[in-house]
C-alpha cells in the first residue's frame, strides 16, 4: 500500500479534534509565514491542478451522471484555476506590505509609528458544494494558502468519488499538518463545522449556511458565507437585445443552470417581453440543437433535483403561469436522461414557489415592468441576491438600480462574468452571504490585520498632562474637542 493509501485511510477514521491540533501546532512552530513557504504552497497547488486534472474533470462528469460538459470542466474548474494562482502569485509580495498609517498628535510629531500588518489567522476550514466540487474547493483554498494559513478541506458528500480523490491526491503535494482532506456524510460535515477553526469558508445554501454559521458560532469562529439566492437580469429599455439574449442564454444553460451566480430570473418592460423570449429560445436552440441528448449540456445533478424543479414548474402553471418548454416538446425525454430543457415561465405571481426558492436549474421565470422605479420592489421580496445583471446603455437607469437593489456582485451587459475577474471580491451580502475571496480582498479576509503602533521614547502623556494628578491644561484640552466641561 502506498504512503498516499495509507494517508487516505488515516484520513478517513480520523479524530478532528486531534488534526486540527496537529495543523494549530505546526502552524505555530513554523512561527512567520514566509513569502517563499507562500508561495512554494500556491506552486504546489497549481501543480496539483495541472497533474490531476483529467482524472478529476472525469470523475465529476461520473458524478453527474455522465451528464457533463468535459470542457466546461476544464475551463470552469481548472484552467479559471490555475489563472488565479499566477494572479496571486504576482501580486502576493505587495499584498504582504506592512501598510503605514497616520498618528495622531502629538504622537506624530515626535516619533510615534503606526502600522498596520497583515498576519495569517491560522487553520482554516473549507466546506465546498457539489456543483463545482473541485473549482469551489481550490478557489478558497488559493486565498488561504496565499495568507499563510493551514487549511481542511471537506469536499460535499453528494459527490463521494470527487472527496475520495481529493483524499488519495492532496497528500502527494501537501502534508497532512498544511492541507489535509475529511471525507465522510452530513454526520461528518456537522461536527467539521463545528470544530474551532480559525475561520471556516461555506459554499452552499442559504438554509444549511444559517446552520454553519449557528455551529461556528459556539466557537466564536469567524466565518465566510457564499449562498448564493436569485439573482435578477434586468433589462433596460436602451439594452441590445440580440447581446443580452445570447449572454443571457449562454449563462443560464451553463452547467444546466446549476451555479450560484446563474440568472435566476429576469425582469423586462413588457413590450419587450415576447421579443426577448423569441431570440432566447432562438439562441439557445443554436448552442444546444437536440439539447436532451446534447453532450455540451449538463444534466440535473441527481433525481431528488429534477423532482424539485419539476415541482416548481407544476406548482407555477397550476396557479397560472405560461410554460414554453425550449427544444424539446416536454420535461424529460427519456427514463434516467436528466438533460431538461429550458422551462421559460410567464405571468409568474408572488404565490408560486418558483419566485421564492433558489432555482438551480434550466427553469426561467420573466417578470414586467412599465417603469424602471418599479423593479426595486419587484426583487425586494427576493432580496440581497448573490449577484444583479443589468443589460442597457443608459447610466442614469444603471446608477438607479446599483443604489436601490443590494447585491453580493454586480454584472453590467453581460452575466457571471465578475466572478472571473480574479482583482475584483467575489462573496454576497446579507441572506446570499458573507465575506469574501478572490484577489486582495481574499487574502485580507483570511488575514488577521494587526495593528502596531511603535512609541517614541520620549514620554508623551506628561507633555499633553494626561497623567495623575490632572493638571487644568489637560481639562483645556479635553475642552477643545467637547466644549463647555
Amino acid at each position: 500500500m502506498s504512503e498516499a493509501q495509507n494517508n487516505v485511510t488515516e484520513l478517513n477514521v480520523q479524530n478532528l479534534n486531534a488534526l486540527i491540533e496537529l495543523q494549530r501546532r505546526e502552524f505555530r512552530a513554523e512561527g512567520e509565514v514566509t513569502y517563499a513557504s507562500r508561495i512554494d504552497r500556491l506552486k504546489r497547488l497549481k501543480a496539483l491542478i495541472v497533474e490531476n486534472k483529467t482524472e478529476f474533470a472525469i470523475t465529476t462528469k461520473r458524478e453527474f451522471n455522465n451528464a457533463r460538459s468535459y470542457e466546461f470542466s476544464l475551463f470552469s474548474e481548472f484552467a479559471s484555476k490555475v489563472e488565479a494562482i499566477d494572479y496571486t502569485m504576482k501580486h502576493l509580495k505587495d499584498w504582504m506590505k506592512p501598510e503605514r498609517r497616520k498618528t495622531n498628535k502629538p504622537m506624530n510629531l515626535l516619533g510615534g509609528r503606526g502600522e498596520v500588518r497583515y498576519f495569517p489567522k491560522g487553520v482554516v476550514g473549507i466546506i465546498s458544494p457539489w456543483n463545482l466540487p473541485f473549482g469551489l474547493t481550490v478557489a478558497p483554498l488559493t486565498s488561504a494558502l496565499a495568507a499563510g494559513n493551514r487549511a481542511l478541506l471537506k469536499p460535499s458528500e453528494y459527490v463521494p468519488e470527487t472527496a475520495a480523490l481529493f483524499a488519495e491526491v492532496v497528500p502527494k503535494y501537501f502534508s497532512k499538518d498544511e492541507v489535509a482532506v475529511v471525507t465522510g456524510g452530513a454526520e461528518t460535515s456537522q461536527r467539521f463545522s463545528a470544530l474551532p477553526f480559525d475561520h471556516l469558508l461555506f459554499t452552499g445554501s442559504t438554509q444549511v449556511g444559517s446552520k454553519v454559521m449557528q455551529s461556528a458560532a459556539k466557537n466564536l469562529v469567524p466565518v465566510t458565507l457564499e449562498l448564493g439566492g436569485k439573482s435578477p437580469v434586468i433589462l433596460g429599455r436602451s439594452a441590445k437585445l440580440e447581446l443580452a439574449a445570447t449572454r443571457l442564454a449562454f449563462a443560464k444553460m451553463l452547467n444546466g443552470g446549476q451555479l450560484c451566480l446563474s440568472p435566476d430570473y429576469v425582469v423586462v418592460p413588457k413590450e419587450l417581453e415576447q421579443p426577448l423570449i423569441s431570440q432566447l429560445t432562438q439562441e439557445v436552440n443554436s448552442m444546444y440543437p437536440n439539447i436532451t441528448e446534447n453532450l455540451d449540456y449538463a444534466g440535473v445533478f441527481n433525481e431528488q433535483h429534477f423532482a424539485r424543479l419539476e415541482g416548481y414548474i407544476d406548482d407555477a402553471v397550476a396557479k397560472g403561469a405560461k410554460l414554453t418548454i425550449v427544444g424539446a416538446d416536454k420535461t424529460r425525454a427519456s427514463h434516467g436522461n436528466r438533460r431538461m430543457p429550458l422551462h421559460i415561465l410567464q405571468n409568474v405571481t408572488e404565490d408560486m414557489q418558483v419566485m421564492h426558492e433558489e432555482i438551480f436549474g434550466p427553469v426561467l421565470p420573466i417578470m414586467t415592468y412599465d417603469d424602471v422605479a418599479e423593479v426595486p420592489d419587484a426583487i425586494e421580496p427576493r432580496r440581497n441576491p448573490l449577484a444583479m445583471y443589468y443589460f442597457g446603455k443608459d447610466k442614469r437607469e444603471q446608477e438607479y438600480l446599483l443604489s436601490h437593489v443590494q447585491s453580493g456582485g454586480v454584472c453590467i451587459n453581460d452575466i457571471t462574468l465578475h466572478y472571473v475577474q480574479e482583482d475584483l471580491p467575489f462573496g454576497g451580502v446579507g441572506a446570499s452571504g458573507m465575506g469574501a475571496y478572490h484577489g486582495p480582498e481574499g487574502f485580507r479576509n483570511l488575514s488577521h490585520p494587526r495593528a502596531i503602533y511603535s512609541q517614541t521614547m520620549i514620554d508623551v502623556l506628561p507633555i499633553i498632562g494626561a497623567r495623575p494628578p490632572f493638571p487644568e491644561k489637560f481639562r483645556k484640552r479635553i475642552a477643545k474637542v467637547l466644549g463647555s466641561i
